[in-house]
């Protein structure tokens, strides 16, 4: 384009109204110009939330930040984060009531996370700060890009109060960082003893392991910090699981009848001693004496529900969400026909003592364990029942549910296959054995008594074992 007649190249001025011919300036000397600010503006910010300068910061945010509390500065923090990071809890107030979020991040870092890694604040501040947080809701079960959360964060600073403040949100204990650690390996990094009391007291588990397969005591015991490891030897030895569930180790159960409570007492077997093993595969085992303190039999613990959850005093949301996951994840497992069909897949007909007992106390209690399945999987399916009463004729749920339906049939029917065969197998055993006597004595003389002790407890044993069993599968089919 030319310009127009009368005016020169070398003119840099213009009578130009409209901006036709305006000079364009230089688009990098424009983006350094506004760099340059916003770095000024964010240190001018900076120091006044260091110096506690309240109107300073309202000058600021007004007429330089035009309001926007949430407006990212230069470093990529907001003035919430500097607030909070610099514990000014006046400004922190002041900068919610303009609308900041505090969920707001920079680089995955939180203002709650902020506020939780301050060292010199007062603990009373940075706790008021921290609450205030959390009355708008901040997120608190997250981590930043390293893993660590505001519980660490808190745990790393010493702040007693506010690791009490945030475990009462029931917040996860055990979540962990990039290098496996929890807040509890924290707790021991940073001597800080006070701490690593409310963190078990809270039920954090003692014997996890990090990345490198290293245990809290090893971290401890690296640091040489004594106090930390008296405390942790002390709770290692009161929180002996197999003690504390069990009352007995494996190696004091003598007689058969042992590994089938309730057997003796005429009563159906609970296997009460088989949901440690369900809580350690769900990360739950904290909760072993709580089960124990509610007299909870394996049957009632695989037909748990939210609710039920609720009244054992299992407050922590995240621990029923995984006894929820995991008890569907076991009920839904398949089962091999080796596994419920037992002596008869052998196809023979000389079986020794053991193996009858060991068949037959399987039976009892995958008939047990089955009959548990049955009925959540009906619970569910009236469930899904009722919502299917609102789908109008044609949907494509009614469809998924009557293949379903079949399924599930052709599975019961499967069970019920199984059982008869049990049944019969049962039977077969209990007419060529006598019925259990209740008692047996020892004779008089030793010897004696050693040449037929073995022969008669085993056999009575059986017959004990073949009696319950005939009796449970009568009661199962009846249902």
């Amino acid at each position: 384009m030319y310009r127009p007649a009368g005016l020169s190249d070398e003119e840099s001025n213009s009578d130009d109204d409209y901006g036709f011919y305006e000079t364009p300036r230089n688009k990098y000397k424009i983006s350094n110009n506004y760099e340059n600010s916003r770095k000024k503006i964010e240190n001018r910010l900076q120091d006044a939330i260091i110096n506690g300068n309240l109107k300073e910061v309202e000058k600021i945010v007004a007429l330089d930040l035009n309001n926007d509390a949430n407006l990212k500065l230069d470093s990529g923090w907001t003035a919430l984060m500097h607030a909070c990071f610099h514990a000014q809890k006046k400004i922190v107030e002041f900068l919610l009531e303009k609308g900041a979020d505090p969920n707001l991040h920079a680089d995955s870092m939180t203002p709650v996370m902020a506020a939780c890694s301050n060292n010199s604040g007062s603990d009373d501040i940075i706790h008021d700060i921290v609450s205030g947080l959390i009355e708008h809701d901040c997120l608190l079960n997250i981590g930043d890009r390293y893993g660590q959360t505001p519980l660490m964060r808190a745990v790393s600073s010493g702040r007693a109060s506010v690791v009490d403040l945030i475990l009462s949100k029931h917040v996860n204990i055990e979540m962990r960082d990039r290098q496996g650690w929890t807040a509890l390996f924290w707790a021991v990094h940073h001597n800080q003893a006070k701490i690593l009391q409310i963190l078990i007291s809270q039920g954090a588990r003692l014997t996890e392991v990090d990345m490198s397969g290293r245990t809290v005591m090893d971290i401890a015991q690296s640091h040489e910090y004594p106090q930390i490891i008296e405390i942790l030897n002390q709770h290692l030895k009161a929180d002996n699981i197999d003690e504390e569930f069990l009352g007995t180790d494996v190696s004091d159960l003598t007689t058969w009848q042992d590994y089938y409570p309730g057997i003796v007492s005429d009563e159906r077997p609970k296997y009460t001693s088989e949901i440690r093993h369900l809580l350690y595969g769900m990360n739950c085992e904290r909760l072993n004496s709580l089960m124990m303190q509610n007299n909870v039999d394996l049957k009632t613990f695989l037909l748990l529900e939210e609710n039920d959850m609720i009244k054992l005093g299992i407050e922590m949301p995240y621990e029923r969400q995984r006894l929820k996951y995991g008890i569907r994840s076991f009920h839904l497992k398949g089962w091999k026909m080796n596994t419920v069909a037992g002596l008869h897949i052998q196809r023979s007909d000389n079986y020794s003592l053991q193996d009858c007992l060991a068949t037959l106390g399987s039976h009892l209690q995958q008939l047990y364990i089955l009959e548990a399945t049955i009925q959540y999987l009906l619970r569910d399916y009236c469930k899904i029942q009722n919502q299917i009463k609102f789908e109008p004729p044609d949907s494509p749920i009614i469809n998924k549910m009557q293949t379903a339906a079949n399924k599930l049939l052709a599975n019961i029917n499967c069970i019920r296959r199984e059982i008869t065969i049990m049944k019969g197998f049962h039977t077969k055993i209990s007419k060529n054995n006598p019925k259990p006597a209740d008692l047996i004595k020892e004779k008089t003389t030793k010897e004696l008594a050693m040449g037929y002790l073995t022969d008669a407890v085993v056999i009575c044993s059986l017959g004990f074992l073949v009696y319950h069993a005939r009796t449970y599968i009568t009661s199962f089919l009846r249902k």
